[in-house]
């Protein structure tokens, strides 16, 4: 069963009371404009620190392992980009001044969120095997199982991937329970 979820009925009730558009969800809704906005701020300074670092050591290192990575880097940096860029296009605001049009752009935000995640876990696992291989290949391991089962690798296989895991799981859950209410009050909004 879905909690309920008190600010959610309370935005239904002072929709159904009044014509304009409950204080709360339009400071929800702004709230959302600004992490939006934040996670932009984010991913130029991820960009710029991870790939202008990446782009720095290849044009500096003779090894070609490094130019290799940089390569990986601009990739994975550029796909994220490109799925961040989608997944918030007509998310930026709402379609109207109404009360509904509020609450359809924070169903559009949860449901991209929701995307975002999936997206997100996919490139962890894809970025962490490209780590782990080149940092194989890089400090020229001959064994695998040698190299495996070294702290470093064994903390992050056991410890903080389970962890991040976790989290996902716990986020994912939040934003399905926030979208169960959004959908169940916009049916409410348009009886």
């Amino acid at each position: 069963m879905h909690e309920p979820d008190v600010e959610l009925e309370g935005w239904q009730r002072q929709w159904q009371s009044q014509d304009a558009v409950p204080p709360d969800l339009v400071r929800a809704v702004n709230r959302g404009t600004r992490r939006m906005r934040q996670g932009i701020v984010w991913e130029v300074a991820v960009t710029v620190v991870m790939g202008g670092g990446a782009l720095a050591w290849a044009t500096t290192s003779p090894r070609s392992e490094v130019f290799i990575l940089s390569i990986a880097v601009w990739l994975f940096i550029g796909i994220a980009w490109i799925a961040s860029t989608l997944l918030r296009r007509g998310a930026w605001h709402p379609l109207g001044s109404t009360t509904a049009a509020f609450v359809e752009i924070s169903i559009l935000r949860c449901q991209r969120n929701l995307q975002a995640l999936w997206i997100q876990a996919a490139l962890y696992v894809v970025i962490s095997t490209f780590n782990l291989v080149w940092i194989y290949k890089y400090q020229a391991r001959t064994g695998v199982i040698e190299f495996l089962a070294e702290p470093i690798v064994i903390g992050f296989l056991v410890f903080v991937t389970p962890s991040l895991a976790g989290i996902w799981w716990w986020y994912r859950r939040r934003l399905l329970r926030e979208l169960a209410n959004l959908v169940s009050l916009s049916r409410g909004i348009r009886l």
